[in-house]
């Protein structure tokens, strides 16, 4: 089965309204799974094929291994319960524009749901008013979406989560300490929502947050922000990042400034290369968000939708902190659902 990367939209609007339930590039049809292992819905019989929806999942970029977490949640369960499911992502995380012709794209098609993790909520009101205008479900995944149309949200209580990681990380120094704060993307309201609990529990703890850095969930810039800061402010005791890659950006130029023993990182996430870290004692911990139960959640919510029953308006997931005593348990659990052989 082919993974999804990234598809070229433009001249294959008409080619895929019309081939939507074939196997290409762009998207995944599913068949049944060799390993139950992961049976979330094991006591669910499979409903009949007539019953079932076509679902369509727009995510944020499978680059970012939490998202790749999300499609191996959403397509167990959809092996479970017998419905087609297909994915599509942009390349980068950022890239709105791209995120925004998938949605206008898939709203085109002879899916029945729609499932979408929202980059930005304002570059997709053109796809989402098109999806509505053609009778689609809406669910929004990861990051909650204000449209009168969606119908559920599914995904971590971004706010709570962060106050957890905030509360952990003032536990870590004295009060009166200072800590930085690396976020993804300024229009991205998942990670605002951390941004926001973080800044309330560090207060709460006594902690000065000296500054914020918008780093777009990018290595690169968190490395190079994290050198910035480092520079400008050399009192900093702790950092806090509202995803992974942050946090691995931000290891490196502390590292590199010969600051590891001194400087506390907390990472929001769980994915492996900082779980690993965490493991060997090189960040403290990370809050991993449960990415394969939000893809389960997906699937199993369409199937309620698309047959008339009712849903929660927010379905949360949780969080669990990740600490260097239960890292290597969390990296063989990660690495055991994402069992399936990856190709690009």
């Amino acid at each position: 089965m082919k993974k999804i990367r990234r598809i070229c939209l433009v001249g294959l609007l008409t080619a895929l309204s019309l081939l939507c339930c074939a196997c290409g590039s762009g998207f995944t049809k599913r068949g049944r799974t060799d390993d139950p292992a992961d049976a979330g819905s094991a006591n669910t019989a499979p409903v009949s094929p007539l019953d079932t929806p076509y679902v369509g999942i727009v995510l944020k970029s499978l680059e970012n291994p939490y998202f790749d977490l999300i499609k191996a949640g959403a397509e167990d369960e959809a092996d479970e319960l017998g419905v087609e499911v297909m994915i599509f992502s942009p390349e980068e995380e950022d890239d709105t524009e791209d995120q925004a012709e998938m949605l206008r794209t898939m709203a085109t098609m002879a899916v029945d749901v729609i499932a979408i993790a929202p980059v930005d909520a304002d570059a997709l009101q053109d796809g989402l008013t098109l999806a509505t205008q053609n009778g689609k479900i809406l669910i929004a995944v990861d990051t909650s979406l204000r449209y009168d149309g969606c119908s559920c949200y599914i995904g971590t209580d971004n706010y709570t989560a962060a106050y957890r990681q905030g509360s952990y990380a003032a536990g870590l120094v004295d009060k009166g300490a200072y800590a930085v704060i690396l976020r993804g993307q300024a229009q991205d309201k998942a990670h605002t929502l951390r941004e926001y609990g973080l800044e309330d529990a560090l207060h709460d703890g006594g902690i000065h947050v000296l500054d914020t850095e918008i780093c777009n969930s990018s290595e690169e810039q968190a490395e190079e922000a994290m050198r910035h800061l480092l520079k400008t402010h050399p009192t900093i005791d702790v950092v806090c990042t509202t995803s992974d890659s942050m946090a691995l950006g931000a290891y490196r130029a502390i590292a590199e400034a010969g600051l590891g023993d001194t400087i506390h990182i907390v990472s929001f996430d769980g994915m492996q290369e900082v779980s690993e870290l965490v493991r060997t004692g090189e960040i403290d911990a990370v809050f991993a968000q449960d990415a394969y139960e939000i893809g389960r959640e997906c699937i199993r919510n369409a199937v309620k939708l698309y047959q008339g029953e009712e849903v929660p308006e927010t379905i949360h997931t949780d969080v669990t902190l990740i600490t260097q005593e239960t890292a290597q348990a969390h990296i063989d659990e990660v690495n055991r659902r994402l069992r399936r052989e990856k190709t690009k």
